[in-house]
């Protein structure tokens, strides 16, 4: 059975919600401090490019214990930022930073293992893609008894035909580098504003529309400089959404090669709720 087979007709609604400062953040709000300013401490120095001061430093914070530092170490690895790339180590801190609570860590772990310049591991990317944030796409989904056993489920997609496995790989390392990389922009958060945003994916024509369905506004406190209170209303601030959504959605296709046989009337729809909470 083909790819198309498969995944014809497949329409997939989901929506998800970002916040400022999330990525599955941790239950203890002064852990999640201490983390934010660990990894800030590593990044000003990454940004001054003192790659020794900041690999020095991000060897200290990982002695503390912190997802998101494990989290920015594996992004590092992956990337090669001031380190030697180096996935198999992207994938230990990657892990880490996972069993400490961030769910941002599995989508970037499916987005890793769908990436053709890692193998790929279409079975690793798949089991991973389940644990993330965004959705399980139909037909690219095991059965129940093995859903949560990893033999099983690596037994379930031997089953497969290899324009299956090749589809499903696809969708999901497009969708789980959109989920891990999108945050909320600064601009929207400096005026205070929010929106959605629905994001629609057509795998088989390799095209992702991106539209802004609605901006919010939320209350500014103490004293506000009277040109953030007039810009907030500007299309350059109200759009940022919809900027940020399609800069990493076009990252996201230029990511992966697109396979052979995928219908193209198949369509994923996901809305990105930003929200100020």
């Amino acid at each position: 059975m083909n790819v198309s087979a498969y995944l014809v007709g497949l329409l997939f609604s989901a929506a998800m919600a970002l916040a400022p400062s999330t990525a599955g953040a941790a239950d203890d709000p002064a852990q999640d401090q201490a983390g934010d300013a660990a990894v800030h401490d590593v990044k000003v120095r990454i940004e001054a490019r003192n790659c020794a001061s900041a690999v020095d430093r991000l060897k200290v914070w990982l002695t503390k214990d912190m997802p998101k530092v494990a989290l920015l170490a594996g992004t590092m690895y992956e990337h090669g930022v001031c380190v030697k790339r180096d996935w198999s180590k992207a994938v230990s801190f990657y892990t880490l930073a996972f069993d400490g609570g961030l769910t941002e860590a599995a989508e970037r772990l499916a987005a890793g293992f769908a990436d053709p310049g890692n193998g790929p591991d279409i079975a690793a990317a798949l089991w991973w893609g389940r644990q993330g944030r965004s959705f399980n796409v139909p037909f690219c989904t095991v059965s129940k008894e093995a859903a949560d056993d990893p033999d099983r489920f690596v037994a379930e997609l031997n089953t497969w035909k290899p324009s299956r496995l090749a589809g499903c790989n696809y969708v999901v390392g497009v969708m789980s580098t959109v989920t891990a990389e999108l945050k909320y922009p600064k601009l929207g958060l400096a005026h205070l504003v929010g929106g959605d945003v629905d994001l629609r994916f057509f795998p088989g024509l390799a095209r992702i529309e991106v539209k802004q369905a609605e901006a919010r506004e939320y209350a500014l406190l103490g004293w506000v400089d009277g040109d953030t209170l007039g810009d907030r209303r500007t299309k350059k601030v109200t759009g940022v959404f919809e900027k940020t959504l399609s800069e990493v959605a076009n990252r996201a296709l230029a990511r992966y090669p697109q396979p052979p046989g995928l219908p193209a009337d198949a369509k994923i729809d996901v809305r990105y709720n930003f929200n100020i909470e």
